[in-house]
Parts: structure tokens; C-alpha cells; sequence
């Protein structure tokens, strides 16, 4: 458990970023575009390629049943994590990618508080740790390999959802629009009175990216 997600437990500022998702329920990845003032869905699964920036992964507490935009209460993995500002706010994680050119080559925010969904992405984390060491200053491409069924309950209650088996297929160089922008931004510290002292802040992992990877995502 890298991401440090418990899986056995039952208003956010940043920029509005275009999202993917991926549905635990059927097991697939969507990309969801907006058209003409309305969302078009597609299924990009099999064709799923995209970078992770996992130098900035958030994790934290979400909640997406909020009759409007979802709340994040989110700060980057490794830091202190806010407490739970209610029972709605599930633990999650958010992050960014960029699609490969196939999948129009843009940036995307992928986030989820889906257990069979953090299970995944946490074995990737595992893989992507394990991995930079050995490509420094570079980050994963990531496709999606295959899916897990995750069956729970019993008789009426049983139910099936789907977990992500994600694979790092290569490693590239930071694409230059995939920008760290953090969806909780740091609050601006007061400037310092005038003539006071300034103010101070306190598994197996793949072979490196061909090069087919870097025109990919260049």
C-alpha cells in the first residue's frame, strides 16, 4: 500500500481541467469531452496510453455527491494530509496525464475514491517507484494491460466491480504542457510588515522508453 489507501474501510480551487475516468463497474476507461455544452463520452480503453505525472500525485479525501462539482481536499502524496471534513469525503487520489497523440495528445485529470480503482493505481505507484531510480528526470507511460473482477457480498447484495491492471510500457522526458497544477493551491503568505525580517517557508518495472514513446507524447 504505497499511496497509503486502507482498503478495507466501507471545495476545491485549481483550474478546470478535462477529465478521464475509469468506470469500476464495466471496467473501462473513458475520456469525456465537452461539445456544443454537452459531454461526449468515449471509450478509449484499448487504446489507453498516456503519461502519469506521478512526481505530483495527490491523495487525500473527495467527495464526488455533491449535487455539483466534486470537492477535493488534496495535497500532494507525501505530505500531511488534511483531516476529513466529512463523512461524504472518501479517501482518493486525483493526478494528471497526457493522452497519447491517438487519443488527442492533451492533458487530462484522472481522480477516483473507487477502492477497486485505488488498488490498481497503488500497484502502479509500486512499479513507478521501483522504476525512477533508474530513468531520473523522466516519467512513465502508462496503457492499460488487462482488468481484475472484484466480487463482494452475498445473494442480493453481490456485486462485481472491475480493477485496473495498468503497465508502465516506457519511460519520457516531462512533455512540456504536462504542468503540475495543484487542484488545492498553497494560500499566498502575507507580505511581511515593513523593516521586518522576510518571511520563511518551513514489480517488475519496464525496460526505458523507445523512442516511439517521446514522438508519442512529444
Amino acid at each position: 500500500m504505497a499511496l497509503g489507501f486502507n482498503f478495507s474501510e466501507g471545495g476545491s480551487g485549481g483550474e478546470i481541467i478535462p477529465i478521464i475516468k475509469f468506470d469500476c463497474r464495466s471496467g473501462r476507461m473513458f475520456r469525456r469531452d465537452r461539445v456544443n455544452g454537452e459531454d461526449n463520452i468515449v471509450d478509449i480503453s484499448r487504446s489507453f496510453k498516456a503519461v502519469f505525472d506521478f512526481e505530483n500525485i495527490e491523495v487525500g479525501y473527495i467527495n464526488f455527491d455533491t449535487g455539483s462539482a466534486p470537492d477535493f481536499q488534496v495535497v500532494r502524496f507525501g505530505q500531511k494530509q488534511p483531516d476529513r471534513p466529512s463523512e461524504k469525503h472518501k479517501p482518493g487520489v486525483r493526478l494528471l496525464v497526457k493522452l497519447g497523440k491517438e487519443l488527442g495528445g492533451d492533458l487530462r485529470e484522472l481522480a477516483s475514491t473507487a477502492r477497486a480503482f485505488l488498488r490498481g493505481i497503488d500497484e502502479l505507484h509500486s512499479a513507478y517507484t521501483a522504476g525512477a531510480a533508474a530513468n531520473a528526470g523522466k516519467l512513465p507511460v502508462v496503457a492499460l494491460k488487462d482488468t481484475v473482477a472484484i466480487t463482494t457480498g452475498e445473494g442480493a447484495r453481490k456485486s462485481t466491480n472491475y480493477s485496473p491492471v495498468f503497465e508502465i510500457v516506457g519511460w519520457v522526458a516531462r512533455p512540456a504542457d504536462l504542468v503540475y497544477k495543484p487542484k488545492n493551491p498553497a494560500p499566498v503568505a502575507p507580505p511581511a510588515p515593513s523593516g521586518g525580517p522576510p518571511a520563511t517557508g518551513s514489480t517488475q518495472v519496464s525496460a526505458p522508453s523507445a523512442a516511439g514513446d517521446a514522438e508519442d507524447f512529444g
